[in-house]
């Protein structure tokens, strides 16, 4: 179905206002989890078990989710919409949460919630933006931007006015409202271009997808980048909170910090992409992740380490929606919401076991040698990147 360039811009705004509301929720995640350790009485390990549980679920999530995306795309609006009310419905259980295996249990299922939100909504720009497809998809990075560098310092607020519990809570009630409006304004936008086989062709196609010439590359590259990332991520607002002291609230403030920077490279780095090639912009981005996780080992409290997750925040979430449309590139139109989903599960999936590894040393060995861990492997990611063809 072919719409208009005015149909396009409102389906594109609510898709893009949707992945600011679902990035609150995941970002909301990385500031409660210091509270959760805190109240739960939870160790390093346990912490990181929570994290890896999360990655690995919701990185196996990502093949239905694209198998639904790609065979379901006349439903893609019902796919979004109940990918919003799960946040809030397990925001909510986690906020009831009482012990470990209780808040592991909902935070996983928060992160299934989540995962289906990202194949429907990219395969819909892709398909809708065939020539622009760096930048839409990079538009649609950026509204999670705004969520990441939002939700930090809101939940940091609400924590501290009405704790941690009350806070999980209350995020029933913007799911339920931004779910209905997308529901009702997107109900009607219908794609019959629809794939209509089995789930054991689709499995077979997915098969020969993988061995696809280079993807298997990409593939691979944000497995290291979702690693890095997702260690990264784990235990730095577990640093400040309990090896710096700061409170939640300039907790919040420190990673809304590190999502400033990425509102406005992110699409940038689509354009740039677009207009000379994607290995030019993830080489460089990749690079800089490197260097900004190191220093954050060695960087003393105060201004040089604002200043250093000031600069890990241009391309601590912005070179995914690169490393999306170079995969998006290499598969035909029929295949591109399990391109996402191949993408997504890569890098949840080979990143799920880090943040276990990284919370065994830091209990070894204190909680900064995990951003050695992370340092390290971004290394090798950016080094692979060299291989990509364009």
């Amino acid at each position: 179905m072919q719409f208009t360039r005015r149909e396009k811009a409102t389906q594109a705004s609510l898709i893009i206002l949707g992945h600011t509301v679902k990035h609150i929720f995941a970002s909301s995640f990385w500031i409660l989890l210091p509270e959760i350790k805190l109240n739960l009485g939870l160790n390093h390990s346990q912490v990181g078990m929570i994290a890896t549980a999360k990655n690995i679920i919701g990185g196996v999530a990502n093949f239905p989710a694209g198998f639904a995306a790609d065979r379901f795309t006349e439903r893609r609006t019902e796919i979004l919409t109940l990918s919003i009310f799960g946040c809030g419905i397990f925001s909510f259980a986690l906020g009831i949460s009482t012990n470990f295996w209780f808040a592991l249990i909902n935070s996983t299922c928060m992160a299934i919630a989540i995962t289906f939100w990202h194949p429907a909504a990219i395969s819909a720009l892709s398909q809708q933006f065939e020539n622009r497809r760096g930048f839409a998809i990079s538009l649609h990075g950026t509204g999670g931007s705004v969520g990441e560098a939002v939700g930090p310092v809101l939940v940091g607020i609400l924590i501290e006015t009405i704790g941690w519990k009350l806070t999980l809570q209350s995020g029933l009630i913007p799911a339920i409202l931004i779910g209905s409006v997308i529901w009702l304004f997107l109900r009607n936008f219908r794609d019959s271009n629809y794939s209509d086989s089995s789930l054991w062709t689709y499995l077979i196609s997915l098969r020969s997808l993988i061995r696809t010439n280079g993807l298997l590359l990409i593939l691979l590259i944000a497995g290291g980048y979702g690693a890095s990332q997702s260690v990264t991520l784990t235990f730095l607002p577990v640093y400040l909170r309990e090896d710096i002291g700061v409170s939640s609230f300039v907790v919040g403030i420190y990673l809304s910090l590190a999502q400033v920077a990425g509102i406005a490279s992110q699409p940038a780095m689509g354009y740039l992409s677009d207009r000379f090639g994607r290995k030019k912009v993830l080489v460089p981005a990749f690079s800089l992740f490197a260097i900004s996780i190191f220093l954050l080992h060695v960087s003393p409290p105060g201004w040089p380490l604002l200043l250093t997750v000031f600069a890990m925040g241009f391309v601590v979430f912005s070179p995914m929606a690169i490393i999306l449309a170079t995969a998006i590139d290499f598969v035909g139109e029929e295949f591109q919401a399990t391109a996402v989903s191949l993408v997504f599960g890569s890098t949840i999936i080979v990143a799920g076991i880090t943040p276990s590894l990284a919370g065994f040393t830091s209990d070894l060995f204190g909680i900064k040698s995990s951003f050695l861990w992370a340092g390290g492997i971004m290394v090798a990611t950016a080094v692979a990147s060299l291989g990509i063809r364009k």
